[in-house]
């Protein structure tokens, strides 16, 4: 209980107090390099908020040569009813929809089964860690320059974290160097009704799903899923948060175009190369730890991909991505943009 409480006073905290209510319309594009050019993506989106509710109409297309091939993209429209607790998927192509509850609803067959789970061993005080963060500097730059953006003007800001961690066994060590360039401009009174009418979808919503999940997911939401990204402590993880959080009190104005840039290189340890030579297959991804296990699962594969790619040149980016903020309207929108359109037809 105490964990989704706090899930909820993190939304609150983030939205803060707002204006008065109103609707809103946000149109933005993106584009993505995927992991190493894997999945590279671009696309668009348009989200529009009422209240509690919210209608997001997005197309996306594969920009690689093979996944372009395979899978050819197209638009579907994503209506979210925090009010009714409903969600509907709608295909544009085929005039169809599907409709599902906003949190799945979880049997009594399967809440009796988790209860019944024996509980995880709590992390004795003195069991060592794996790792351990060797270096974190997160710092926030103005540049001084300025650019028109889709008609807003804009100022520069790059935010840069480096982060070093190194396996307390192998001795070796991962460099991990993410650039953010934020061009922000000033909010003025429309972009700001039209972001209070976004964070009172995003309340409720919060609301919502606060009062559903466990407290194991809550847990895997949290400092936990990140901190096995870089297999680092999650003490040492709520540290770097709060030092995030300080520097990135220097940023003023709304985000209209957000680039990220993210390397990432690692050695050989004293012990990798017996390592190898026992473990010639790749590793499969490990899925019991749920989200956590997963995301670190890739960190590693990724890790150990980079040493052994000795050829490969070094501080390259492995991932880039671009948002841009077309357009912000805060006039007000039909309520028949919520609703399923006629003509459609319910699939099961």
């Amino acid at each position: 209980m105490r964990r989704r409480n706090l899930v909820l006073a993190a939304a609150l905290l983030a939205f803060g107090a707002a204006p008065a209510w109103g609707d809103a319309a946000f149109e933005s594009s993106f584009k993505t390099s995927g992991i190493s050019g894997m999945g590279a993506t671009e696309g668009a989106t348009v989200k529009r908020f009422q209240g509690e509710k919210r209608s997001e109409t997005s197309s996306m297309r594969f920009t690689g040569a093979i996944l372009s091939r395979l899978a050819p993209g197209g638009e579907t429209i994503t209506i979210t009813r925090v009010d009714k607790g409903l969600v509907w998927t709608l295909d544009p192509n085929s005039k169809t929809y599907k409709e599902g509850p906003l949190v799945p609803p979880r049997s009594k067959e399967a809440k009796a089964e988790k209860s019944a789970e024996p509980a995880k061993p709590a992390k004795r005080a003195d069991e060592k860690p794996k790792a351990r963060i060797t270096k974190s500097e997160f710092t926030v730059k103005k540049t001084g320059a300025s650019e028109t953006i889709n008609g807003f003007p804009c100022e520069e800001y790059v935010v840069t974290w480096l982060l070093e961690v190194e396996d307390i066994e192998t001795k070796a060590r991962s460099r991990s160097t993410m650039t953010t360039d934020l061009w922000t401009t000033p909010e003025t009174a429309a972009i700001q009704k039209a972001r209070a009418e976004e964070s009172r979808f995003a309340l409720a919503y919060a609301r919502k799903i606060a009062s559903e999940i466990s407290d194991e997911e809550a847990r895997q939401m949290g400092m936990a899923a990140f901190g096995s990204m870089s297999g680092a402590p999650e003490a040492d993880v709520r540290k770097g948060l709060a030092r995030v959080k300080n520097e990135m009190a220097k940023v003023k104005g709304y985000s209209i175009r957000t680039s990220i840039s993210w390397t990432f290189e690692g050695e050989e340890g004293k012990s990798a190369s017996a390592e190898k030579a026992q473990a010639p297959s790749e590793p499969g991804l490990d899925l019991s730890g749920g989200v956590s296990g997963l995301l670190g699962g890739l960190a590693g594969r990724m890790a150990q991909k980079k040493v052994e790619e000795k050829t490969a040149p070094k501080g390259g980016p492995i991932f880039t991505s671009t948002i841009e903020v077309k357009s912000i309207n805060a006039d007000g929108l039909p309520p028949e943009t919520f609703e399923v359109p006629a003509g459609y037809a319910k699939k099961p």
